[in-house]
């Protein structure tokens, strides 16, 4: 629940103020009053007020260099968010169809539930719909691939990297499926394409660019059903998933392919307090140990 003195004006002044100085390490020169004030568009006497309240409450230390500015001495990032009520948590991740990932949902849900901070951990298909999410304010972290997050940093959303996890902590990689009697003709062959999946989309076009094939718009659950039924001739799908009755060519060496493997866990560019929380709690380390002993089942997945 949120803090009920952050509902004033001078609260809300608190909250912005926040989340620009946690964007701050230890030792960085703070903006002036007169900056802050610009940048939350808040009369200057209720960034003073802010700036006391994180003060009094042992968030950030301060101390005065003169003409040199305001340098924060010390900054309690998990203090930060419990007084803007910001500890509770929530991840969206892809659909835990595997133990990869309901290794890594795991991972994420143990390290984001201690000292003093809960996390809650939900699913859905689709980077750009989980990144849409996040944008929206509707969760505060989402999980994608190292790839997708790239590609939508390159478009300049408004999106952070707070952790990337080891090597096929994402997929183990991708292969390309055929229909059961396909006899390795790409003329005019159909090849499923998922809009919605970064991943799947840029791996596909790199993979069939010199091909003569037709691109047909699917949903990516569907992929395996529509090579059985011949909708679609080919598509590219993880690897960890293997249909029976498809074969399978590899893929080629990309380093699109590699960034693929790797999940990465994200916000909010502007979310600086969640970030920042995060990265103090989170151990990178301890998420890929818990997901590998999930995918070894020498632990049962919980999340």
């Amino acid at each position: 629940m949120m803090n009920t003195s952050l509902l004033q004006k001078s609260g809300l002044a608190t909250l912005q103020v926040a989340q620009i100085l946690a964007g701050l390490e230890p030792g960085d020169r703070i903006p002036t009053v007169t900056e802050l004030s610009e940048q939350c568009e808040m009369a200057r006497g209720n960034i003073q007020i802010a700036l006391n309240n994180l003060k009094q409450n042992h968030v950030i230390r301060l101390e005065s260099h003169g003409q040199n500015g305001t340098i924060a001495t010390e900054i309690d990032y998990v203090a930060m968010a419990q007084y803007c009520s910001n500890t509770g948590l929530t991840c969206v991740m892809p659909m835990p169809y595997g133990l990869r990932y309901e290794g890594l949902a795991s991972g994420l849900y143990e390290e984001l539930n201690q000292k003093g901070v809960t996390g809650a951990i939900a699913f859905m298909r689709g980077s750009g719909y989980r990144l849409n999410c996040v944008e929206e304010g509707r969760f505060h972290l989402c999980v994608m691939s190292q790839l997708a997050f790239e590609h939508y940093a390159q478009e300049g959303k408004d999106i952070q990297r707070i952790a990337a996890f080891g090597p096929q902590s994402y997929v183990e990689q991708h292969r390309v499926f055929v229909r059961p009697d396909f006899k390795g003709d790409w003329q005019n062959c159909k090849v499923g394409v998922d809009a919605s999946s970064v991943d799947q989309e840029m791996l596909t076009r790199f993979c069939f660019a010199d091909k003569p094939v037709q691109y047909v718009p699917i949903i990516y659950s569907q992929l395996v059903p529509f090579l059985h039924s011949g909708v679609i001739d080919a598509g590219v799908w993880s690897a960890d998933m293997l249909p029976e009755g498809l074969s399978y060519y590899p893929m080629p060496r990309l380093d699109e392919q590699e960034k693929d493997t790797v999940a990465v866990l994200a916000c909010r560019k502007s979310d600086n307090i969640t970030a920042q929380l995060v990265r103090k709690i989170l151990s990178v380390e301890r998420v890929d140990h818990i997901q590998q002993l999930v995918m070894r089942k020498q632990i049962i997945p919980r999340y």
